[in-house]
């Protein structure tokens, strides 16, 4: 008999309409570490945050980590260069399991040269509402909520997601202190989505702020993160979309002020 070839599947259009071949093919995560932790060495040496995380948090983190649970990232979003940030802040030795995690960004890098940085690394397109002015609601909605059963899945199995709370970059209303308004329901659908599966699942609110230089063109070495304290739920409970949303944001406040301070 001869040797059967296994092709690889082949890399779909990257746009709201084909949304479910999109979340088929990057739905169980296109990562290739052999690729990503080489580049987050060199995003880590560019970059250098100050992370300011309590050891009690790190042995909760890894606590957690090793009984199954998932974890949920959840950060504010002030720059254009907080993913790299973000990248650089979970590559710390202490926390470095997160640097596993699944991130999301917007469906235009999916479709420009960019797109194998982001394929490579684990990242999965999001759609958003304000780049399809016109499509129809249920289709966009559907691609939305396809997105939220991905990453419940990856909670539930106990693995790593990375969301921006804002779904886009701050205001400047939100850089010391986060508003519930810009808290997007996203994070809570994700958390009570894992909760309905039965799934426990933490959440850990991460603050990004930037001290002196303008942090949306130059790669600063004044970043720092810091952790507010672990979310976690009652084992028998699913939390409401907005339980959740006012827990994140309360926690991302709290990791702000010791950022900021």
């Amino acid at each position: 008999m001869g040797t059967r070839i296994r092709r690889r599947p082949a890399r779909p259009e990257v746009t709201v309409a084909n949304y479910e071949a999109v979340y088929d093919y990057y739905g169980p995560g296109r990562r290739r570490d052999g690729f990503t932790y080489p580049l987050l060495r060199v995003v880590d040496a560019i970059y250098r945050p100050r992370v300011h995380i309590p050891a009690a948090t790190v042995a909760e983190l890894h606590r957690l980590h090793h009984a199954g649970v998932g974890v949920l990232v959840a950060v504010n979003h002030p720059s254009k260069q907080d993913p790299l940030v973000l990248a650089a802040t979970l590559f710390d030795k202490r926390i470095r399991f997160l640097s596993s995690g699944t991130g999301l960004t917007k469906d235009p890098i999916f479709r420009s040269p960019l797109r194998p940085l982001f394929e490579y690394t684990g990242t999965i397109p999001v759609f958003r509402a304000k780049n399809y002015q016109g499509t129809a609601a249920e289709i966009y909605e559907a691609a939305a909520a396809r997105l939220i059963d991905v990453c419940v899945d990856r909670l539930a199995r106990g693995g790593v997601v990375l969301t921006f709370v804002e779904g886009t970059n701050s205001s400047a209303d939100d850089l010391r202190i986060l508003r519930l308004s810009s808290v997007k329901k996203g994070v809570g659908l994700m958390v009570a989505g894992a909760r309905t599966a039965s799934a426990p699942v933490a959440v850990l609110p991460v603050g990004l702020v930037y001290h002196g230089r303008e942090h949306d063109i130059l790669p600063t070495r004044r970043a720092v993160a810091a952790t507010g304290p672990i979310i976690t739920w009652d084992s028998g409970r699913v939390p409401t979309v907005d339980e959740v949303r006012v827990a994140v944001r309360d926690g991302i406040d709290a990791a702000l002020t010791v950022a900021w301070g």
